[in-house]
């Protein structure tokens, strides 16, 4: 379409045309002019010397992904692997993530990031909820397995993606108020346990993998200081390492 427009109104079309899409069709979670601003260069750059644009799509954690070339990121809200599968949930992450998708590039990637929000609240909450009769183990795989059939979806779309691993626990408190939550040392067992579980079932089914896991975490599961953007999320310097694992692991040049 873009170049069938350029065809008829002129080559400087091409490029008005090319921002005004990077700035309306996405949803991205990131309302601020400057952001619109951000992923139009992204798309600029990547279309002009013909390499794919990532687009980092999830919860919270796409955000040290903002204003990286060649990232897109896209801002689900607070979407987690478990739901992801699920039509009409409160974040309606399925449905926003298949419109991305709509609007693929034929060289570009997807970049699944999901789960920290499963492993930090809900699958120690159900394990306490549940009386601890379903094990931790057992709410990862299902949480998982949930993901997993999304995966396949893209599969079946053909869609080119991979799955991100999950970031390390942190010291961060219970700040929703939970009545059951997990101590560090409890989700940084979880977190470990999820991305294990995580990375088994994308070799098993050949996803792609992107794993910096073991390289932003302390000998204890927590997420280093150096690699720690706040409470929460990783800083750019992960975003360092994601580049690295995405030319061994997709073989792309960026």
């Amino acid at each position: 379409m873009a170049s069938e427009f350029s065809r008829i109104k002129g080559r400087h079309y091409f490029f008005i045309y090319i921002i005004l899409w990077a700035i309306s069709p996405f949803r991205n979670g990131f309302n601020s002019l400057r952001a619109s601003l951000v992923d139009a260069f992204a798309v600029l750059y990547v279309r002009l010397l013909d390499k794919p644009l990532i687009h980092v799509i999830g919860d919270s954690h796409v955000v040290p992904f903002r204003g990286s070339m060649p990232f897109l990121a896209h801002h689900l809200g607070a979407a987690t692997a478990y739901n992801l599968n699920k039509k009409n949930s409160t974040t309606k992450s399925n449905e926003k993530l298949f419109k991305v998708i709509d609007k693929l590039g034929k060289k570009d990637i997807m970049m699944l990031s999901f789960g920290e929000i499963d492993c930090r609240i809900h699958i120690y909450y159900q394990y306490k909820k549940s009386n601890e009769i379903h094990s931790i183990s057992e709410l990862i795989e299902r949480t998982i397995s949930n993901y997993g059939e999304v995966m396949e979806q893209l599969k079946e779309r053909r869609v080119n993606f991979c799955v991100y691993c999950v970031s390390p626990a942190t010291d961060v408190g219970n700040e929703y108020k939970y009545p059951f939550y997990g101590t560090a040392e409890v989700r940084s067992q979880i977190n470990r346990m999820f991305n294990e579980k995580l990375r088994a079932f994308c070799q098993n089914n050949g996803y792609k993998f992107i794993d910096i896991y073991d390289r932003v975490a302390d000998k204890y599961g927590l997420m280093l200081k150096e690699y720690a953007g706040d409470e929460i999320h990783l800083n750019k310097k992960a975003v360092r390492l994601v580049k690295s694992e995405l030319r061994d692991k997709m073989g792309i040049d960026i």
